[in-house]
């Protein structure tokens, strides 16, 4: 693998002035409510200026806080599922060109 990285380096800096400095995220969820009405949300990521690498460090950055906050989570492997609020995921974010919408 190490081989590759050199090539793979340069062929990266050469491509960086043909390729945009925006990036997304994009969540469509649908479903039905518990009335069996048809509902449907749109979570959407905009990053600008190459910010969109640092979205993926935004959890780990919070649950850190969380951590060092005192905050008690459960023990031994479990799906990450309730442990962030989106508040919470987005809040190391907040300084970066990085926006949020949902429809």
């Amino acid at each position: 693998m190490g081989a590759f990285a050199v090539p793979l380096n340069r062929i990266s800096r050469w491509m960086e002035p043909l390729v945009s400095d925006k990036g997304g995220m994009f969540v469509s969820l649908d479903g039905q409510g518990s009335d069996g009405a048809p509902l449907s949300i749109r979570w959407n990521l905009i990053a600008r200026r190459n910010h969109g690498p640092h979205i993926p460090c935004g959890a780990a950055i919070a649950l850190a806080r969380k951590i060092a906050l005192g905050a008690k989570l459960p023990a031994g492997a479990m799906p990450c599922m309730g442990l962030l609020t989106v508040e919470e995921f987005l809040e190391p974010l907040r300084e970066l060109d990085i926006s949020e919408t949902v429809q």
